[in-house]
């Protein structure tokens, strides 16, 4: 899109899923940016992404589809983002209980 720092970016795993997201976005002309998670890399000394707002959807079940490396680098990405002033969706703390059985049992407890 032209303006990124109006886009929101949609952080997806599995392009499949997303195609009538996108279809719905292009037909409404929401500006909005593609990340896909299996090619996605981040420099971790800029200070902000320029996102309006990012959509995390990476699915803590791609490790099924092997892409296991890119759900610990999505909870590191969240983060980072969150740290630069990022609104984030689906953020670093609840992907890390996502992604986390053990995470999930504690909440349940607390």
């Amino acid at each position: 899109m032209e303006n990124k720092a109006s886009a929101i970016a949609v952080y997806y795993e599995h392009p499949d899923w997303f195609r009538p997201l996108f279809a719905e976005l292009e037909r409404r002309s929401v500006p909005h940016l593609r990340l896909d998670a299996n090619c996605h890399a981040y420099d971790v000394r800029a200070d902000a992404r320029g996102y309006a707002l990012l959509f995390n959807r990476m699915s803590a079940s791609a490790y099924l589809r092997g892409h296991e490396r890119g759900i610990f680098f999505t909870r590191d990405f969240l983060a980072h983002l969150e740290r630069t002033g990022t609104r984030v969706i689906n953020g670093h703390k609840a992907f890390a209980i996502e992604i986390s059985k053990a995470a999930q049992l504690s909440l349940l407890q607390s």
